[in-house]
């Protein structure tokens, strides 16, 4: 019976950076342009609103119809934000996908908009319906519990049974997310949506996929701070050295209440290195799965524990 490493899997994502560098920069490249054109976007229909509805959410004291009413202004574009990362996320996971099991497949970089990308909206809807289900179950069923507690006499017995159940609907959740993991790849390999495949799969094998997903979320965090930091730096020196410093507010928390205010010299540092966050952290998240797959699909595997 073959292995996988859960540590090797974590890192597969840096060994497609290493292999594939050209793609990886128009893969960049793309992804710079679409952030500029969304974040254009954004600010013109509703730039205003974005920016009242984070005010709004900071507030403790701020009234639920003020709330509801920023909201319903912001609908349409939840609705456009949705479909966009829907068709966004579908794209990319196809392309990791066919640049772990088909490497050889690599015109138009690896990138399409076809049946596969269609196949990959499925699935991802449907994972997605299927986890918000179950958490909202877990959660009905530890609503309950706790107010039998309450009934029962409350207490500091509460207050433990609270802390259970939050750490149970994690643990549930966590636990089904990886049962489901495998879905957009076996979706894609098998040419048809394949959800409950995903979970005969990844019987046996939870531990060390955990593993591999931990760390690789690690190492994009890692190089997602790494980058920030460059970009900081970036800047402070294109605002003016350390004056510019004060105006790094803007660096996590962009002001989105025109395109003035959000083009300033740190937002146009970080949209220069946005692409290539987003091609690099997404490299990192979605490679571990298919990996993974690839060595189950050849003949079985034993888990191996995760090491660094």
């Amino acid at each position: 019976m073959s292995k996988f490493s859960a540590s090797d899997a974590a890192f597969v994502g840096f060994r497609l950076v290493r292999e594939h560098p050209r793609t990886v920069a128009v893969w960049a490249v793309l992804m710079t342009v679409l952030s500029l054109m969304t974040s254009t976007l954004t600010i013109k229909l509703a730039g205003p609103q974005l920016t009242e509805f984070m005010a709004l959410s900071a507030d403790n004291e701020a009234s639920p119809d003020a709330m509801f009413k920023v909201m319903g202004g912001l609908l349409p574009l939840m609705v456009v934000s949705m479909v966009y990362s829907v068709a966004l996320y579908s794209v990319m996971l196809a392309a990791v996908n066919r640049m772990v099991l088909r490497p050889e497949d690599n015109r138009s970089f690896y990138l399409r908009l076809g049946a596969d990308e269609m196949r990959q909206a499925g699935a991802l809807v449907l994972v997605s319906l299927t986890l918000l289900g179950i958490y909202f179950a877990a959660v009905l069923v530890s609503a309950i519990l706790l107010g039998i507690g309450v009934a029962a006499g409350g207490g500091a017995m509460t207050g433990l049974a609270g802390l259970i159940s939050f750490v149970g609907v994690a643990c549930l959740m966590i636990y089904f997310t990886i049962r489901l993991s495998f879905a957009s790849t076996m979706t894609f390999d098998t040419g048809r949506i394949a959800v409950r495949a995903s979970w005969a799969l990844t019987k046996g094998h939870v531990g060390a996929i955990l593993g591999a997903y931990v760390l690789a979320t690690v190492m994009a965090l890692i190089v997602y701070l790494l980058i920030m930091t460059i970009v900081a730096a970036v800047g402070v020196i294109v605002s003016g050295g350390i004056s510019g410093i004060s105006g790094l507010g803007g660096l996590f928390e962009p002001d989105m209440t025109s395109l003035e205010t959000f083009f300033t010299p740190i937002g146009l540092a970080r949209a220069a290195f946005a692409g290539v966050i987003s091609v690099l952290t997404s490299l990192i998240m979605f490679s571990p799965a298919p990996e993974i797959y690839r060595i189950l699909k050849a003949g079985g595997a034993e888990p191996v524990a995760p090491s660094v």
